[in-house]
Formats: C-alpha cells, structure tokens, sequence
C-alpha cells in the first residue's frame, strides 16, 4: 500500500454522514492507498488495520465507500474485522495479558466512539474484536 500525507477525496462525506475522525490521528483507506492528513508516521499495527480495508474495497472503493457512509451496520462489520486485525497483529508481539486488555480497551474506545458515529457500546465493541482477532487469552 501506497501512504499519502493529504486529505482523502472522500473527507467531506465522512463528516456528512455523521462521523468524527481526528484528522490528527486518523488515516484513511481508499482502493491501495492510505490517507494520512497528519503526516505523522502510520505504525505498522495501523497498516495492518487498513490493509484489510483495502482488501474489502476489492476493485470498487467507491461502492464500498458509498455503502459505508450510509449503512451503519456494514461500517461496523467492517470497522470490526479490521480491528480484529489490528489487535491480532499487536497481540503477535504482546504477550502480557494485562497489556493486552488495555489494547482491547484501547481500540474498543475508538470502534464505539464519535470517529464511526457513536454506533455500538464499549463493551459489545471489545467482544466483537476480541472474538473475531480469535487471540487466547
């Protein structure tokens, strides 16, 4: 994937649709490209998380961008799986179990959060990544 530090095309539809990323923090995925408004570094547990994006747009970014902005529960399924992939990859180089919940914790904040429309609760977000990452405890 190819990282870009500007804005995505899609920005303005985002924060249309009701949604509230950080654009100090948040990076976007659109087709084999990652959007970075900030310019800072994208660590590797974040490319893992929007390589999955990427491969779920498949060869339509825009269809699935489309439906993503306007269906609230396909948003969430994607935002889980990618999460789960996220956590997974941190996970590979986090052992300590306490360590590992406060990631959970972590990255349960921002699926449940105002950057996807405030759509699920905390503690149904951990469970949906926990489940789907398939990490033991």
């Amino acid at each position: 994937m190819k990282i870009v530090n500007e804005k995505p095309p899609m920005l303005e539809r985002i924060f249309g649709a009701g949604m509230k990323p950080d654009t100090g923090r948040v990076v976007f995925t659109y087709g084999d490209t990652i959007y970075n408004p900030s310019g800072k570094d994208v660590p590797s547990y974040l490319i893992a998380h929007e390589s999955v994006h990427a491969i779920q747009q498949g060869d339509d970014p825009e269809g699935w961008w489309e439906r993503y902005l306007h269906d609230a529960y396909f948003r969430l399924e994607q935002e889980a799986e990618a999460y789960a992939a996220q956590f997974a990859f941190i996970c590979d180089s986090v052992k300590d179990r306490n360590r590992r919940n406060l990631v959970l914790i972590d990255i349960a904040s921002s699926l449940s959060g105002p950057t996807y429309g405030s759509m699920i609760g905390h503690t149904a977000a951990s469970r949906m990544i926990k489940e789907r990452s398939k990490v033991k405890p």
